[in-house]
């Protein structure tokens, strides 16, 4: 079975009008699915105060920053109530898709394939010795292998498996100078490769 993705949205432009509409369904669908009026209230208590922590945010430049934070914390309050809300509307006997889709409560399909995908990796900052940072798109991956050489190497060789989308080389040159460095990877999934290797991320790394 395809992998769904999350239906709340983290943006919070998106998260606003998903949560006006989930305030609405819920009032229209009380009394089915194990909806009890008691959530009408919830989700009427934290649209209120998300909407008003986001007008605050928007017209506090002063302050942004703090009001980011606090809106942070609404936001944080609305998943957990949104999730507990959802998990128990969907354990009811009464529950179906259409109540789910209703309120929004069912994520879209990931149609992702990473059979045919491979990374792209980019450099982070100047690379120096003892400090090279290599970035990858992670997708859905658990992961990656990362292959490198170097110098008067001919073939590349495994480098380190990175479950992050950023990797630190900590290598010294291998003689005095600069050294040209090559990079590739390739995604991990269920500890196992899948996909095709990057395309070679070249790197000069400073004497």
């Amino acid at each position: 079975m395809a992998k769904k993705k999350d239906y709340i949205p983290r943006r919070i432009e998106q998260l606003l009008p998903y949560h006006d509409n989930l305030k609405t369904q819920t009032a229209a669908l009380v009394g089915q699915a194990g909806i009890v009026t008691g959530d009408i209230s919830e989700s009427a208590t934290d649209n209120a105060d998300l909407h008003a922590k986001d007008a605050d945010v928007n017209t506090a430049d002063a302050t942004k920053q703090a009001k980011v934070a606090t809106r942070q914390v609404s936001i944080t309050t609305i998943i957990a109530h949104v999730r507990a809300f959802a998990g128990r509307v969907k354990a009811h006997p009464a529950y179906t898709t259409a109540i789910g889709q209703q309120l929004g409560i069912i994520g879209d399909e990931d149609t992702t394939d990473l059979t045919n995908a491979k990374p792209t990796l980019t450099v982070k900052g100047a690379a120096v010795q003892g400090d090279v940072k290599i970035d990858f798109n992670k997708s859905i991956s658990d992961g990656a292998i990362i292959e490198s050489k170097r110098g008067n190497e001919t073939t590349f060789t495994f480098l380190a498996i990175d479950t992050e989308p950023h990797y630190q080389d900590t290598r010294m040159n291998l003689a005095p100078g600069p050294e040209t460095r090559q990079y590739r990877a390739r995604y991990l999934l269920h500890d196992a490769p899948i996909g095709n290797w990057s395309d070679i991320l070249t790197v000069t790394v400073p004497a």
